[in-house]
């Protein structure tokens, strides 16, 4: 998720976090460090080195994805975490209709769960089908702002695998999806496109359009 706000910025804030950790540290003192530089070094290289501390246990637990959910670190980061119930809507209908199959359905659209995993240094998603034909997972994540538009681009490509294709489907394949994030009224919507090279040198690739729905929780006391 640091791709949100870019290299450069994440850079300048470990510097302002680094810089204040390094104050409060040494507020009483800070004259005399001045002057004795070796001691000025120690004393920021330990403030660095909590920082760094301070980015990991923030960002790479359970803790950041709780932060997205308040309404000023949502404008950076939307809190994108948890189940998704996922539609998927191929061209595989106008592929078989070009092969002859003119009986087929006009949309056909599949249906299944994704799981997102995030954090500020990284994102993994898993997708599987509610009929069980096949299960992804990233392979790469990019999250990136589109400023002109003040929307969240989610990219990501990922692997495919089908225990049991059909026979014009393959066992493996790969894939990626443009997704845009919106975030309206506090409730996350998603949707975009996506391809694959699936069988590819048979011209049976496929593309399609992919909207998420996030699951609610259910209450604790029902089972």
């Amino acid at each position: 998720m640091y791709q949100v706000l870019g290299i450069k910025n994440t850079a300048l804030a470990f510097l302002v976090v680094t810089l204040a950790i390094f104050a409060a540290l040494n507020h009483n003192h800070l004259l005399v460090l001045i002057d004795a530089p070796m001691a000025l070094l120690r004393a920021l290289s330990s403030a660095s080195s909590l920082a760094g501390f301070a980015f990991l246990i923030v960002g790479e637990t359970f803790i950041f994805p709780f932060l997205c959910k308040f309404p000023i670190v949502r404008t950076f980061f939307p809190p994108i975490e948890g189940t998704w119930k996922v539609s998927l809507q191929s061209n595989w209908s106008a592929i078989e209709r070009l092969r002859g199959n003119q009986s087929v359905e006009d949309k056909l659209i599949k249906q299944g769960k994704i799981k997102i995993f995030s954090r500020f240094f990284r994102v993994r998603i898993q997708f599987e089908a509610d009929d069980r034909y096949s299960k992804s997972s990233t392979v790469c994540v990019s999250v990136q702002r589109d400023w002109q538009h003040g929307t969240v681009e989610l990219n990501y490509i990922y692997e495919n695998l089908t225990s049991n294709p059909k026979i014009s489907d393959c066992s493996r394949h790969n894939g990626a999806a443009r997704v845009q994030v919106r975030d309206e009224d506090s409730v996350i919507t998603m949707e975009g496109v996506y391809f694959t090279d699936r069988n590819w040198n048979q011209g049976l690739n496929t593309a399609g359009y992919i909207s998420f729905e996030r699951l609610k929780k259910r209450p604790w006391w029902r089972f």
